[in-house]
């Protein structure tokens, strides 16, 4: 259908183009439109070097995140989170650091101790709850999968220690409802590819 094709913007070739779809439409839904992402806010970007990672990277940069940390399992995804645009990478497990200092307790350390406005997260498993309690207050976490294969649960309580959110956010569930969504992301995308903030590996 007409409404599912998009100009491929002169910066980008064919392989970029092909890439940019699914992740980034995802990255814009789930981090602007769900998470209310705004310029100058902090981001943990969860699974920081796969398709959905990279991508939330770069959307967050082009929205004017002041800080994108990535959180990345091995020295060689750190390169690529780095690549993509993140200002800071954080190993699950840095052999540099004791074994009592987590990686939540470094993305403190990396905000001063505030934490962070946004915990992005297609991971899930074991990583979610110290995304929440990586959060700043007023902070909200976005659901956006369980790459990790396990679901996590949460108690509430968590929630009203430090007033933060959990945001649900499912593009194609949104898109089933609402085809027009696509073009409309679309339009918002070309000025963050025209500024050079996404560039799809």
């Amino acid at each position: 259908k007409p409404r599912d094709v998009f100009h491929l913007a002169p910066e980008l070739n064919f392989e970029q183009g092909a890439a940019l779809m699914m992740n980034y439409q995802t990255a814009v839904f789930c981090m602007v439109d769900r998470g209310a992402l705004r310029a100058g806010e902090s981001v943990l970007v969860l699974g920081a070097s796969g398709g959905v990672g990279t991508s939330g990277i770069q959307v967050a940069k082009g929205v004017g995140a002041s800080l994108v940390i990535g959180l990345v399992s091995t020295p060689e995804k750190a390169a690529i989170a780095t690549a993509a645009g993140a200002d800071e990478v954080v190993l699950i497990d840095d052999p540099t650091r004791g074994p009592d200092h987590s990686w939540k307790d470094r993305v403190l350390e990396l905000t001063a101790g505030r934490g962070v406005d946004m915990t992005y997260d297609p991971v899930g498993g074991d990583r979610f709850l110290d995304g929440v309690r990586a959060l700043a207050r007023f902070g909200r976490l976005v659901v956006v999968g369980f790459a990790a294969g396990e679901i996590p649960t949460v108690k509430v309580n968590r929630l009203l220690l430090r007033n933060v959110s959990i945001v649900g956010a499912a593009w194609g569930e949104a898109v089933a409802a609402d085809p027009s969504i696509p073009a409309d992301i679309h339009a918002r995308i070309l000025p963050m590819i025209t500024s050079g903030a996404i560039r799809p590996p």
